[in-house]
């Protein structure tokens, strides 16, 4: 049987995929989380729980928000988990706890410095895959990071609210670990009528 570049090309692919499998998730080591979760279960978690939100949204493609879902993290097998909190680290590359009451925030630099690697990154993910199928993952995270569509859109306040879910989960077990900045995030993040029903239930809790 014949391989094709194209296949061996794929298999490379879903090589450096699987990485996001081993990738745990920054904010949660810079907590002091134990055992935290990886960029994959974080991705599984937003596809998900997207597609169970947007079961009564007509407006909404569900399979549109499963994909955005399954890729919007899909270059941190790459370029890493950078967070908001990275400009405080200090020389040990700790970050003092206090700062986690803050509001995530990337400045104007950090956000266009983390959106370039990640675009670099997905180039390098995809060379050489089969023309049609790189074209349907770059444009899904592309579509992800400009907001350019209501299911875009409704995926990134997913991330948010699917975020401060774990966050809860994780305090639960550790009520010593600060995550009032995930609360803070998905507050300000989190507009939908919908979805700020479950903010609201989180916050009565």
């Amino acid at each position: 049987m014949d391989v094709s570049p194209h296949d061996r090309a794929f298999l490379t692919f879903w090589s450096l995929a699987q990485q996001l499998k081993q990738l745990r998730r920054q904010g949660w080591l810079d907590r002091g989380v134990n055992d935290p979760e990886s960029a994959a279960d974080h991705s599984w978690g937003v596809a998900f729980l997207g597609w169970l939100l947007a079961r009564d949204r007509p407006e909404i493609d569900r399979e549109r928000v499963l994909l955005l879902g399954l890729v919007h993290d899909l270059p941190e097998a790459i370029a890493g988990d950078p967070t908001p909190f990275d400009h405080l680290r200090n020389r040990r590359g700790a970050i003092d706890p206090s700062h986690f009451s803050e509001s995530p925030i990337y400045s104007a630099t950090a956000r266009d410095r983390k959106t370039a690697a990640e675009r670099a990154a997905l180039t390098q993910l995809l060379d050489g895959v089969e023309p049609a199928l790189a074209a349907d993952i770059r444009s899904a995270w592309e579509e992800y990071e400009a907001s350019a569509t209501p299911e875009a859109r409704f995926v990134r306040q997913i991330d948010k609210l699917e975020t401060l879910l774990q966050a809860e989960t994780y305090r639960r077990i550790q009520p010593d670990i600060v995550i009032d900045s995930f609360r803070r995030g998905a507050t300000r993040d989190v507009t939908d009528d919908y979805l700020t029903r479950y903010l609201s239930l989180l916050h009565n809790n």
